[in-house]
């Protein structure tokens, strides 16, 4: 008989367990009614994050995610969990086109939902630079949005916060106690502030305190900093090897880091990835959308156009930017583009249009390099003051990967257009050998020139 008891808590208490993970899987909210995604976050009703952008030979794809306003991810916006019937394409077409910033067709959108980890615990540490360039007003909006990101943690997950300058301070050792993580991370600084930047050697207490976690958690590494590494003992090295060891992926989140290379091929070495901020209410987002990333995201997908010649490949608006009228003169627009490396490029240039190369350096990933925004903003700034311009974008040559000029006329093309110039005022060409001529698309390039053609409208 007492044997039997044992049997019937045992079973009575595996029950109990069931229902607490049951319960404490992480939670996705659906919405009553079915409102397109621009118009859930235009009534604060939904915010969303892009975590990813992948730049493929054939298409463009963005990671998001959706959350309310307790942090909860939203479902059923896509397949396969999307209520039958509903048209997908009507739900995200002006999300696309006005926040993610590309004009295209609706038979070139789509999307899919993806649930993972739902019942996984992660076990987060937070790695944060408050080094004197970390002013206070930015640091402590840096950490309330942790804060806000730690809230919505599921009760298996554990989590840890370290904060550096040229030293190193574990403010809150590994927990899964929301209530201890919560009560000991501080929102107001540390009360220790230099002006050096020991990012390895913080990641590296990091680690350790993320290796302590049970096995089953998937363990997590977030660096946040606004500048390079000149403090520390440790090498990035012996940070990848750590965090190899550990079976951690590193995510890093800079802001405003001209040269952030090192700490992008760390995350990219463990599975993570990095998020480039330039701007604070940034913050309030990126950490968020880390963690709820792990978990549940959607994938859009936006096709290319067709090829614009044998060799060329288009990226841009729907409808043709420029008839080409009027005239325009080096005289009148060189002084406004005010950039000292520009040449003009005499063999394209005629009355009606003016053709300018402009040097630029990018990262592997086809994504221009960060010391090179300085000159995208300029040209911005032209085309928004001149709205009577329209631009066609024209990167590559023979001797290069169609689809590498083509992810770099992208990248060129977006970030102009996230500057405030009209999309429908933009275009952009990709040149070079296809993919299957024995060339390497992953080849990274350090330079390339690309030629600028303003035209008037």
């Amino acid at each position: 008989m007492k044997q039997r008891r044992l049997v019937l808590i045992g079973a009575l208490v595996t029950c109990l367990n069931m229902e607490v993970i049951a319960q404490s899987a992480s939670e996705i909210v659906h919405l009553p009614d079915y409102l397109p995604v621009r118009e859930l976050i235009a009534s604060n009703r939904v915010k969303a994050q892009v975590m990813e952008k992948r730049s493929l030979e054939d298409r463009v794809e963005f990671e998001v995610v959706l959350s309310n306003d307790k942090g909860k991810t939203i479902g059923g916006y896509a397949p396969p969990y999307v209520q039958a019937g509903q048209d997908v394409v009507s739900l995200w077409r002006e999300y696309v086109l006005s926040h993610l910033n590309v004009s295209a067709t609706d038979d070139r959108i789509s999307v899919t939902e993806e649930r993972r980890a739902q019942d996984q615990s992660f076990a987060v540490a937070f790695v944060l630079d408050h080094s004197l360039s970390m002013t206070m007003p930015r640091a402590i909006r840096m950490q309330r949005a942790i804060q806000q990101a730690m809230s919505v943690f599921e009760r298996e997950d554990y989590v840890s916060v370290v904060k550096f300058t040229s030293s190193v301070k574990t403010e809150v050792p590994l927990s899964n106690d929301k209530d201890r993580y919560l009560g000991s991370f501080k929102v107001n600084g540390i009360n220790f502030r230099d002006d050096g930047t020991a990012i390895h050697d913080a990641a590296m207490a990091g680690l350790r305190e993320i290796a302590n976690a049970p096995t089953a958690a998937r363990r997590v590494l977030i660096v946040f900093t606004d500048g390079e590494d000149n403090a520390s003992t440790a090498k990035v090295q012996e940070v990848q090897q750590l965090a190899q060891e550990v079976n951690a992926t590193v995510f890093a989140v800079t802001y405003g880091v001209s040269e952030d290379e090192e700490l992008a091929q760390l995350a990219r070495s463990t599975g993570g990835r990095i998020h480039r901020l330039h701007d604070v209410y940034d913050f309030d987002r990126v950490f968020l959308g880390i963690y709820n990333g792990l978990r549940h995201s959607y994938i859009v997908r936006v096709d290319h156009r067709s090829r614009r010649s044998e060799n060329d490949l288009f990226t841009g608006a729907v409808e043709p930017t420029s008839t080409g009228y009027g005239t325009l003169s080096a005289a009148e627009l060189l002084p406004m583009i005010n950039i000292s490396t520009v040449k003009v490029n005499e063999q394209l240039t005629t009355s009606e249009k003016l053709a300018v190369g402009v040097d630029l350096a990018y990262l592997e990933t086809s994504d221009l390099h960060p010391s090179e925004i300085s000159k995208l903003d300029a040209l911005a700034t032209l085309m928004i003051q001149r709205s009577d311009l329209a631009l066609e974008i024209l990167n590559g040559s023979e001797q290069d990967d169609a689809g590498s000029s083509m992810r770099r006329t992208q990248a060129i093309r977006e970030l102009l257009v996230r500057r405030g110039v009209d999309s429908r005022r933009v275009q952009g060409y990709g040149q070079g050998r296809a993919a299957n001529d024995g060339s390497d698309p992953n080849k990274p390039s350090s330079s390339s020139a690309t030629t600028f053609i303003f035209k008037k409208m």
